[in-house]
């Protein structure tokens, strides 16, 4: 077993295990201190509210973050305060790109992309701060086939040096899993197609680029996917949905969204796996259970409605206890 970001004076091949995570990341109880000393400076010298205020804000603000546009705590959904690391990473490198089977890759930020093809890797603890195409890319073995339970926990891909039409994730065949990923800085979301699980993550697109179409959480055929306990959002001009799901490639097949926060500034916050106009237009056994849809943008959610090409009720596809976000009224069937 490999290991790669161990701590100064660890011993050789043992690396401390990260503490249990706190309510809120170590970059966030900074950003509070610094708030908390320059309060303290500009009320002891006398400033006006106004000179107060101006002072907080060009004082506090972390740079090239999208805070301008940044949703709020929404409560019992993910939210940048609870996901992405649980301390701060010990040392910095440039692209990786994993060696072996179950490698375990931790508190480490890596500048440009962090390439996996092996088996058994787990990813904790750790910063991606991408700079080119594909930010985190999960591809094939060198005997053709996909890497076995790869495992994203707590980590952050933060977008803000890479182009605005770059992917956060890129898993174009292969599965894997993220826990309570941090993604943001982004003009694109994470590209999926077979056997992947999104939990308890926090998606953030407000970056575009002329011609966009963008949204969170994309797959363009597969099957065996679950995303749940999340918030995903997408917001400026060229989302074309906060998830979308269509058959180009293959048929959509055997999806779980349940319980999540979706928002969007697109046409619709969900495709459904059903669009007509794809090679595979009719999805199957896809599940939308307890998620919220928010009016945050607009009061249907996306420009014209919640969801379209789901096909509600058949082909095992299920439609259940979805809700308003705001207002947790019912979205019935019927409503589609």
């Amino acid at each position: 077993m490999s290991r790669i970001g161990t701590e100064s004076g660890a011993s050789p091949g043992i690396s401390p295990r990260v503490p249990q995570p706190t309510p809120r990341p170590w970059r966030h109880k900074l950003y509070r201190a610094v708030t908390g000393l320059v309060l303290l400076l500009v009320l002891t010298s006398g400033c006006t509210s106004d000179t107060l205020h101006k002072s907080l804000v060009e004082s506090t603000q972390e740079p090239q973050e999208d805070v301008a546009t940044q949703p709020p705590d929404e409560g019992e959904f993910p939210a940048m305060e609870t996901t992405g690391p649980r301390a701060e990473p010990t040392e910095s490198t440039g692209p990786t790109e994993t060696t072996q089977a179950g490698e375990i890759i931790e508190r480490t930020t890596i500048n440009g992309r962090l390439t996996i093809k092996h088996d058994d890797v787990t990813v904790e603890d750790v910063v991606v701060r991408g700079t080119g195409t594909y930010m985190i890319y999960i591809i094939r073995k060198d005997n053709g086939e996909c890497p076995r339970n790869v495992r994203l926990e707590y980590i952050e891909v933060d977008g803000s040096r890479a182009p605005a039409d770059s992917i956060p994730i890129y898993s174009p065949e292969c599965g894997f899993t993220i826990d309570h990923g941090l993604l943001h800085n982004l003009g694109r979301g994470i590209r999926i197609a077979n056997d992947v699980r999104i939990e308890n993550t926090y998606i953030h697109l407000a970056r575009t680029w002329e011609g966009a179409h963008r949204s969170g959480i994309s797959t363009h055929g597969g099957k065996d996917v679950v995303v749940k306990d999340s918030a995903i959002f997408c917001e400026n001009v060229g989302c074309s949905a906060a998830i979308t799901m269509y058959g180009d490639h293959a048929p959509v097949q055997q999806v779980l969204v349940q319980h999540n926060l979706i928002a969007t500034t697109g046409s619709y916050c969900v495709y459904g796996g059903s669009v007509d106009s794809k090679q595979y237009p009719h999805g199957a056994n896809i599940k939308f259970i307890d998620n919220h849809f928010s009016t945050r943008y607009f009061p249907t959610c996306g420009r014209y409605g919640p969801i379209t090409g789901f096909g509600a009720g058949v082909r095992g596809n299920v439609w259940r206890g979805n809700v308003w976000g705001e207002s947790e009224e019912p979205i019935p069937e019927s409503a589609l």
